[in-house]
């Protein structure tokens, strides 16, 4: 049987309807491959199945939506891979309910490359994106693919970090593999593509619900070899995802946060019942790898400053400070102090996430 006999043999399985994952798991098992459940009789069927499912998957022979489907999807340059395939990630066929199908945009290849699950909260502070980024970017540089769920916050922040560190990163969709959901991230849909993979269980067309993010989140942990957990409030969605990989047997790791900072309160909790406590990347590479590596987050203490830029870069860190008390702490002129804001702006060392407000680059 060639692949896309293979395909389309199982696009008509699952478009079957009332046919269900573990349904498909259990026929495909006792049947060796979709074929020998295409050719099965009914009786056949039923020994497996219930009569009524039998009677389903018997009347419903022909071929010509999942042939048409196929069609589609290779035009759209979308992959479909399933457990024995070569792209395939041996280590998700070791996860509870591993997907029968995968659609894959992009390079099906980083799917099986070494990678780290970057998630947190959908509504992080600006210390929490820029964190994720520069972790991402890090992760990187030691050819460690970031993967995460493409949702605001933490997730693009991760996605984002990835593609400027020059590495590469797969989102896996909670949705059909042609919808960007949320629709503000097209372009960084466009954009993982391009330096990566996009993923998804669902076809064509499949809204985002509610129900599907969870189920997504054993494939985010499942493809990886540790979850980074950066910003979680008590009952983050991100928790899910990082008792998914516990689970699966993979390390969780966990940024710390201030006590009373309620984004912290579900990675310093996660800290307390065992994550591994990480304050640089290196502390993860060192834990995958037993090497260590040098990243320092404050690399740009080492610039060639002036006083006068030393005093107003030293008030400015990884929160955003407002102008107003950058220039009442230095003490310095407001026009000095605004003309030095632009010089490190322009030379990159800090970055300006909103108007007036000012953070320092770390990635």
């Amino acid at each position: 049987m060639t692949e896309q006999e293979n395909v389309i043999l199982r696009l008509w399985l699952t478009g079957i309807q009332g046919i269900g994952i573990k349904t498909q798991k259990k026929l495909l098992s006792f049947f060796d491959d979709a074929s020998g459940v295409y050719d099965a009789s009914y009786n056949e069927l039923a020994r497996v199945v219930s009569s009524e499912k039998a009677e389903k998957i018997a009347a419903n022979k022909s071929l010509t939506v999942a042939e048409e489907l196929y069609e589609r999807y290779a035009e759209r340059n979308i992959k479909i891979i399933y457990p024995g395939h070569e792209y395939y990630p041996e280590k998700l066929l070791h996860i509870y309910d591993y997907p029968e199908l995968l659609f894959v945009k992009g390079n099906p290849e980083c799917i099986k490359m070494a990678g780290i699950a970057v998630v947190g909260s959908r509504n992080p502070t600006v210390y929490g994106s820029e964190t994720a980024a520069y972790f991402a970017s890090c992760l990187a540089g030691e050819d460690i693919c970031t993967i995460s769920g493409l949702a605001r916050g933490i997730d693009s922040a991760a996605h984002k970090g990835a593609i400027d560190g020059g590495g590469k990163t797969v989102a896996v969709l909670g949705c059909g593999i042609n919808v960007t959901y949320p629709a503000e991230n097209a372009e960084l849909y466009a954009e993982i593509e391009k330096n990566g993979a996009i993923v998804s269980e669902y076809g064509f067309d499949v809204k985002p619900l509610p129900g599907q993010f969870p189920m997504r989140n054993r494939i985010i942990s499942g493809i990886s070899d540790g979850v980074l957990v950066v910003e979680a409030r008590k009952k983050s969605g991100s928790l899910i995802t990082a008792d998914y990989a516990l689970e699966q047997g993979r390390q969780v790791y966990a940024l710390p946060g201030r006590i009373f900072d309620l984004c912290a309160e579900g990675t310093n909790n996660l800290i307390k019942q065992g994550a591994m406590c990480v304050t640089n990347p290196s502390d993860i590479i060192f834990d995958m790898y037993g090497r260590e590596e040098e990243n320092n987050i404050f690399e740009n203490e080492e610039i060639n400053l002036t006083e006068e830029e030393k005093n107003i870069y030293s008030h400015i860190g990884l929160e955003p400070v407002f102008i107003d008390e950058i220039i009442a702490k230095s003490e310095c002129e407001i026009v000095k102090t605004i003309s030095i804001l632009y010089w490190l702006l322009d030379k990159g060392f800090i970055k300006q996430p909103a108007d007036g407000y000012y953070i320092r680059k770390i990635c």
